[in-house]
């Protein structure tokens, strides 16, 4: 169970526009029309040529249990999970480089191991855009389906054979699988001998599209927001499958905006708003705490303002990690 929420006081952020502080329940609808960030709106679409114009997706994150820190976040649609990945693990999340994952519309995209641990030489962007094109003429739809048994193959919905070798990109039969897929008709637990054979029809069915659908769509963390997000969906990620941190995210609604130019080491996701950081109070002298005892459980009962309370508790001073804005505090070894 993860560390609960470190104040039951209603959470309040600030507008990184107007810096007006609104509670969080508030914020989205201040967001929309909000005048100071309007006008900047306004004034960056009138002075930008047109090949510069793009859209932008604002994003609600918040810590899944505990909801007490939150972030506005606008990027662009077209950024990858990475970028949101990387955005996330910088602010809130990174202490011992471990792995991570995006589940979105219940399918996962995660960080591979290498990603974080591999030792050997750094590949460029030359050569993974090479492998990524030798990975798409690799892709043939007759040797992948020879992956099946026969029996398997002749229990796919008629004429799905003849769709799925029209298919010209990997994106297009993503899509016609997906809609395959949604299509089979899930129907209760079934009683007669016809209802049995139905049901295990679509079973296998179903186990065929996922299996050919998984072998073909990109889960990695390269795929980009605006192919795999619609407005109003909620994801979630996790960060760390040992001492998990885990955040829900909701894309809230998208903009047409404009690329400003930056540093390749710079940020492309802005920061909205984001929440006031909750006060934790010493268990001992009821004074705002600086340190709480590392751990996943209740982090805010084992609150400190300074060491000598520590030792006045009797608690271990050694394993003291500082007070954070981040639903990742006292967990591991993060230190923000």
């Amino acid at each position: 169970m993860p560390n609960k929420a470190a104040t039951k006081e209603v959470s309040k952020g600030v507008c990184n526009f107007c810096k007006v502080e609104f509670e969080k329940s508030k914020m989205s609808q201040h967001l929309k029309y909000c005048k100071q960030r309007a006008t900047e709106i306004a004034t960056e679409l009138e002075s930008a040529p047109a090949q510069k114009k793009t859209r932008f997706f604002h994003i609600l994150v918040e810590g899944r249990y505990n909801p007490q820190y939150w972030m506005h976040l606008e990027m662009a649609a077209s950024d990858n999970l990475e970028v949101l990945d990387d955005f996330l693990r910088a602010i809130w999340l990174e202490c011992c480089g471990h792995l991570s994952e995006f589940t979105i519309g219940g399918t996962s995209y995660s960080s591979e191991p290498e990603d974080y641990f591999y030792l050997g030489g750094d590949t460029t962007d030359e050569e993974a855009e090479i492998e990524e094109e030798e990975k798409e003429e690799k892709l043939n739809v007759g040797e992948l389906l020879q992956t099946f048994p026969p029996e398997y193959l002749k229990m796919l919905p008629k004429n799905f054979l003849s769709e799925f070798q029209k298919f010209e990109t990997i994106d297009d039969l993503v899509s016609y699988l997906k809609d395959t897929l949604n299509s089979i008709p899930k129907k209760g637990v079934p009683h007669s001998q016809e209802e049995w054979d139905a049901y295990r029809e679509r079973y296998f069915q179903s186990q065929v599209l996922e299996a050919i659908l998984e072998m073909v769509e990109d889960r990695s963390l390269d795929v980009s927001l605006e192919k795999v997000l619609k407005i109003g969906q909620k994801f979630s990620y996790e960060y760390d499958f040992g001492s998990s941190t885990d955040l829900t995210l909701k894309l809230l609604s998208e903009r047409e905006g404009v690329f400003q130019d930056q540093d390749e080491d710079e940020d492309t996701i802005e920061i909205l708003a984001r929440n006031i950081e909750p006060v934790m109070l010493c268990k001992m002298c009821g004074k705002p705490a600086n340190f709480v005892v590392g751990g996943y459980f209740d982090v805010e009962e084992n609150a400190f303002c300074s060491k000598k309370c520590v030792k006045k508790s009797g608690d271990d001073a050694e394993m003291l990690l500082p007070v954070v804005n981040s639903p990742r505090v006292g967990v591991c070894g993060y230190t923000g």
